[in-house]
C-alpha cells in the first residue's frame, strides 16, 4: 500500500470522497462477511497479519486480500482501535420506480440526517421485510461508515436511492402514509395491503410542506395521556408504523 492509496482510502471518510472514486469502505469481521455474501462489487480487502492469525478460518473464506501493516490500518480505518479487516465496494447504482408501490410497501425518509437513524432505519425496515428505500437530496449519505455500522450489514440487502421526493410522489398512485403529529391513529388505520409509501420526516422539521400535499393517509402515533414528551425518535417512529404494517399484513 503506497501513501497515494492510504490518502485515497482516507478520502473514503467524506462524502465528496465516496462520491468521486464511486466507493465506500467497510469494516470489521461481521459486516466484511455481509459484504462477501452480497452481490456487491468488492475492489479491495485489507488486513493486518494479527487479524489474519486471530481470524484463520474467515481469512480463508476472504482469500483475496492484502496484508497492511498496523500502521497503514490505522492510517484508513475510521475506527480507534482498527477491527483489522478492511474492505472497499463499488456504491450501487439502484432504480425504484413510482409504479413499483402498486406492488409493495416502500419507505421515504424527508431530511434524516443523523446517521445513526438512518443506519437503524434501515436495519428496522430489512427486519420487516421491506426492501427498498427512497430518501431526499438531503438525508445523510447511506454510505457514510456511520450509517454502515448502524446497520449491521442490512445495507446489502436494502435497495437505497436518492430522489427529488415531489417528482417521485408526483406519479404514486397508491396511499402515501406520512407521519404527522396530527392524523388518523396508526393502530385504527388501515395499512395491510402491502403498496404505497410510508413517509418518515426529520425530528427537527418533520415532513416538509412541498410534500405534504402528496400525504394522501396522514398517521400518527398516539400519545399516553400522562406524556410530557413533544416527539419520538424518527428511527423509532418508523419501527412503530413498520411494525404495524407488518402486523395488520400478517
Amino acid at each position: 500500500m503506497t501513501k497515494n492509496d492510504v490518502k485515497e482510502l482516507q478520502a473514503l471518510r467524506q462524502a465528496k470522497g465516496r462520491k468521486e472514486a464511486g466507493i465506500f469502505a467497510v469494516e470489521g469481521n461481521k459486516l466484511v462477511e455481509e459484504l462477501l455474501s452480497s452481490d456487491f462489487r468488492i475492489n479491495n480487502i485489507f488486513a493486518t497479519g494479527q487479524w489474519v492469525e486471530k481470524n484463520p478460518v474467515m481469512a480463508k473464506k476472504v482469500a483475496d486480500y492484502e496484508i497492511v501493516t498496523s500502521k497503514q490500518m490505522e492510517q484508513i480505518s475510521n475506527f480507534v482501535t482498527p477491527p483489522g479487516i478492511y474492505a472497499t465496494a463499488m456504491i450501487p447504482s439502484f432504480k425504484i420506480k413510482p409504479d413499483i408501490t402498486d406492488r409493495e410497501l416502500i419507505l421515504m425518509l424527508d431530511g434524516i440526517n443523523d446517521p445513526g437513524n438512518l443506519g437503524t432505519i434501515i436495519r428496522t425496515a430489512d427486519w420487516f421485510g421491506i426492501r427498498k428505500i427512497v430518501v431526499s437530496k438531503d438525508t445523510c449519505d447511506p454510505w457514510q461508515p456511520k450509517v454502515i455500522q448502524s446497520t449491521m450489514g442490512s445495507i446489502f440487502r436494502i435497495q437505497i436511492v436518492e430522489a427529488e421526493l415531489v417528482e417521485f410522489l408526483k406519479d404514486v398512485k397508491t396511499p402515501v402514509f406520512g407521519a404527522l403529529m396530527q392524523g388518523k391513529n396508526v393502530y385504527h388505520t388501515n395499512m395491510g395491503n402491502n403498496q404505497g409509501v410510508i413517509i418518515i420526516g426529520s425530528e427537527s422539521h418533520g415532513i416538509r410542506e412541498n410534500v405534504m400535499p402528496f400525504v394522501s393517509c396522514p398517521i400518527n402515533i398516539p400519545r399516553a395521556e400522562s406524556s410530557q414528551t413533544e416527539s419520538l425518535n424518527a428511527s423509532v417512529a418508523a419501527g412503530i408504523i413498520i411494525s404495524e404494517v407488518f402486523r395488520k399484513s400478517h
